[in-house]
């Protein structure tokens, strides 16, 4: 083990001690306390700005449990009835609070709380990238040129960290507007004229920590969990006990059928959720890290699904992955999912397989169908200082597949120096949605 993989284990290691048939409800967000989840979801009559988020809760058949997600629709959707949108999906990265030392895990008042400071899973798009803002800004015909966008971006920011939405170190309203518009987005002059992107549909579904894969197992380590609606709090005796270190658990939820899952909820939200009759059958889906691989693993395994997928800073190459004591102390749902994770003894105990793997693979896939350069309909991305080889060196052998140049972003003002975080990939949503934008309007 390299000393570098050593320390990030060892960073990791000291944060975390720090059935139904499918049909949908509209419960309050688990966090409903977040000041942001609140300026979203809950406007002042003070606000400026407006965005039509809502909170929807989905009875899983193949999960058998009650999962919630986002819905993001764009303005004036209440409004114009006759319109009609492509719907995208964006999914979460890998949830490290969900490992930590038994005084956080096993009381279920304790769990939720860790949960709702961290605010990750289907939160993080909406909390951490700030997509609903971002989107919102980007769809807006008001926009002439990029200067009006940057400054409706500055502006919208503004209203957003008054109201408590920006965390504690983050970057100004301006330079979060900057690194969106003026460092990515376009680098030309701030008065070329503006084409704002394909008003959608967006969608943040919970992944949990299931690698958006179906387990290769078919079975849970866990006890059964009962249905507490859309949260992911748990209670006591539901905790797992997977390490040799005795203090160290996993909460549940987090193995099954995850892949299965999200075609599920594709095809449920279509036919039962209210807003049905306005989507078109286009469709796109991204994500980051984790989510990166199930963007594109599902979007290239479901082509009639989706038209466009996008990637940040994903997993793109799975068989990169083969430290098993790296695995078990970081993301032991990755043995079990993609091979056997043996509980409470020691990493060689475990087994990953290879053939699983391949078949889950996105460069794997790419190899399999044959394809010789980059279908228009992905996009990726990844930042130079991603902290994690698995990341640089997976987006790479993407790279050499794809006959493709370097697609690894520089750091630059305001993007979290392009590392493995929320606000490099924030810099980016403007390049992402335009991405998809551009697929869905054909």
């Amino acid at each position: 083990m390299s000393i570098k993989t050593y320390r990030f284990i060892l960073a990791v290691v000291l944060l975390s001690c720090l059935g139904a048939s499918p049909g949908f409800g509209s419960d309050r967000p688990c966090c409903s306390d977040d000041p942001e989840i609140s300026y979203l979801l809950s406007p002042r009559s003070t606000q400026k700005f407006r965005y039509e988020v809502r909170y929807e809760t989905f009875s899983s058949t193949v999960l058998g449990k009650k999962k919630g997600f986002f819905v993001i629709l764009p303005e004036g959707f209440d409004r114009n009835s006759g319109d009609r949108y492509p719907v995208l999906f964006l999914l979460h990265g890998y949830n490290f609070q969900r490992n930590g030392v038994w005084w956080k895990v096993a009381d279920p008042e304790k769990a939720g709380k860790v949960f709702c400071e961290a605010r990750e899973e289907e939160y993080h798009w909406l909390i951490h990238e700030d997509v609903a803002v971002i989107a919102a800004a980007l769809m807006d015909p008001r926009s002439l040129t990029y200067g009006d966008l940057e400054k409706s971006l500055e502006e919208r920011f503004g209203e957003l960290s008054r109201h408590g939405g920006l965390a504690k170190g983050d970057y100004t309203p301006k330079e979060i507007a900057q690194s969106i518009v003026s460092h990515n987005f376009h680098t030309g002059s701030l008065k070329d004229p503006y084409t704002p992107v394909r008003k959608m549909v967006l969608v943040l579904p919970d992944g949990d920590n299931g690698f958006y894969t179906d387990e290769n197992e078919g079975k849970s380590l866990f006890p059964e969990t009962r249905d507490q609606g859309g949260c992911d709090g748990f209670l006591e005796g539901e905790a797992y006990s997977y390490s040799f270190f005795p203090f160290f658990y996993m909460k549940p939820g987090a193995l099954g059928k995850y892949e299965s899952y999200l075609i599920e909820l594709v095809r449920s939200i279509e036919s039962h959720l209210p807003i049905r009759g306005r989507i078109f059958r286009k469709r796109g889906i991204g994500g980051v890290s984790m989510g990166g691989l199930g963007a594109v693993k599902i979007g290239l395994k479901y082509p009639d699904l989706f038209q466009s997928m996008s990637s940040q800073s994903g997993l793109l190459d799975l068989e990169v992955i083969k430290n098993k004591w790296m695995l078990k102390m970081l993301m032991p749902e990755y043995l079990e999912i993609f091979g056997r994770l043996e509980p409470k003894r020691f990493p060689p105990s475990s087994s990953l397989d290879l053939n699983y793997i391949r078949a889950n693979n996105p460069v794997s896939i790419l190899k399999e169908k044959k394809v010789g350069r980059l279908p228009a309909s992905i996009y990726f991305d990844y930042g130079k200082n991603e902290d994690y080889s698995g990341i640089t060196v997976g987006n790479r052998n993407f790279e050499k597949v794809t006959g493709e140049g370097s697609h690894q972003i520089d750091v630059q003002p305001f993007n979290g120096r392009a590392g493995h975080n929320y606000q490099f990939w924030r810099s980016r949503l403007g390049v992402v949605l335009k991405h998809h934008s551009d697929q869905l309007r054909q």
